[in-house]
């Protein structure tokens, strides 16, 4: 009877390890969940985040380009007159 007893007292050890070994598993589990939910939040937030960019940079490239074809026009406008100015030097010492 005594040995039964041990053997009862025993498996009541175990169970109560690994009840609490379960507890602490279950907790981490949760935990862990609970992470990668907070990734998934922050996957999706950085995403938006690089679509905002990337419209950004989208209408910084069409702003950049719309400014260079108005220097473009500007320096055709400067060679321009350069080139009048000259024809008339060069109209004055014919002259």
């Amino acid at each position: 009877m005594e040995g039964l007893l041990e053997r009862i007292a025993t498996a009541r050890v175990q169970v109560q390890r690994s009840l609490a070994e379960r507890a602490r598993l279950s907790a981490a589990v949760e935990a862990l969940e609970a992470r990668v939910r907070e990734c998934a939040r922050e996957g999706e937030v950085l995403k938006a985040r690089i679509q905002e960019l990337e419209q950004e940079n989208e209408v910084l490239r069409t702003v950049k380009a719309t400014d260079k074809e108005a220097q473009r026009e500007g320096v055709k406008e400067e060679i321009d007159e350069l080139v009048h100015d000259i024809d008339r030097c060069l109209a004055l010492l014919n002259g």
